[in-house]
């Protein structure tokens, strides 16, 4: 078993060794001189910016998000646990935007919905939205 190590460990050592006295040597590429055609494939581009043109669609400003600090309630069992959340609303749509763990915010990016008929009296009188996190089921706020 000794001699077999040691012989597999001499091969391993050659082929590394071989393996660092190769000599790099350039292939030769034959070089051609063409001039290439207007228009195409010229080696760069002027970028001119067009001002007030009447093709240009303008981009309609998107309302900022405003983001609100929560607390918000989830139950487990028949038990009310709170932890802050992260609120973020543009227009009428809100977001879940994160779940303060322990010690640092999850991120949810879940759209909240409204409070309805199918949720329970005690969340209709209490709540008015409610979204959806991995980390503790349907949070309501």
């Amino acid at each position: 078993m000794k001699k077999i190590l040691f012989v597999s460990m001499m091969l391993l050592g050659t082929m590394s060794a071989n393996a660092q006295f190769t000599v790099y040597q350039p292939v030769e590429v034959p070089q051609t001189s063409s001039v290439p055609s207007y228009g195409y494939g010229t080696p760069y581009t002027i970028y001119e910016p067009i001002y007030g043109s009447p093709y240009r669609q303008q981009q309609q400003a998107r309302p900022k998000m405003q983001e609100v600090i929560l607390r918000g309630y989830y139950k487990k069992g028949n038990d009310w646990y709170s932890l802050p959340i992260r609120v973020g609303v543009i227009g009428e749509e809100v977001r879940l935007l994160s779940v303060k763990t322990q010690h640092s915010w999850s991120n949810c990016g879940n759209k909240a919905s409204a409070v309805n008929g199918f949720d329970s009296e005690e969340v209709r009188d209490n709540f008015n939205y409610k979204a959806f996190s991995s980390l503790c089921g349907t949070i309501y706020f």
